[in-house]
């Protein structure tokens, strides 16, 4: 049996990646920058990819072609919106690296009980108190952009922004982390601008 889905398809498609993006951007993007102080950002107008055969990361995630494509595109788009031009005799050269680490929090967890229900400690009552810890495993991506000297490839300036990843993320969260951190991190570049 055959299911036609025409047009609804496409809606529901169209709203589980608004939801993605919706739900990536609860997740906030802790963004740091660095700068090479003695750089005249004025003159930069041209850029291209910096050629390398060194892999982004080490985690297999990271080293997708299909990742790379995402932050290629999300990048140039900022870029280009910024008026930037992309071309081979470049003011500037671009790169990008990545990582995801496997973190764990440790919450200590202090609750009174009596039988009144639910009180705060400071409350002197006869009751129970329950604690314990809570451990909760989760993973952080870093996305690392550099900005880079065509001449001799010296770091002109880098943000990097790291954000807790979803489990089981799909491609269309995926797409939507990589394109909510790129404009977060490339807010503040060039130097001065947001």
């Amino acid at each position: 049996m055959e299911i036609e889905y025409g047009d609804s398809a496409m809606r529901l498609n169209s709203g589980v990646f608004f939801v993605a993006l919706l739900v990536a951007s609860c997740v906030p993007v802790q963004v740091e920058i660095d700068v090479d102080s003695a750089t005249d950002f004025s003159g930069l107008k041209v850029f291209s990819w910096f050629k390398t055969t060194t892999a982004p990361g080490s985690d297999v995630r990271v080293n997708n072609p299909e990742l790379d494509v995402l932050v290629r595109a999300a990048v140039e788009k900022d870029l280009l919106a910024k008026g930037f031009v992309k071309g081979e005799k470049s003011d500037f050269l671009v790169n990008w690296l990545g990582a995801i680490e496997s973190k764990v929090r440790v919450e200590s967890v202090q609750h009174f009980y009596s039988g009144y229900g639910y009180q705060t400690l400071s409350k002197p009552m006869a009751g129970k108190i329950a604690e314990g810890d809570s451990v909760t495993s989760y993973e952080e991506g870093t996305l690392v952009i550099d900005i880079l000297d065509p001449q001799n490839h010296k770091i002109l300036w880098r943000g990097t922004g790291t954000r807790r990843l979803l489990q089981d993320m799909d491609e269309d969260q995926v797409s939507g982390y990589v394109n909510l951190s790129v404009r977060d991190i490339l807010k503040g570049f060039p130097l001065g601008k947001k």
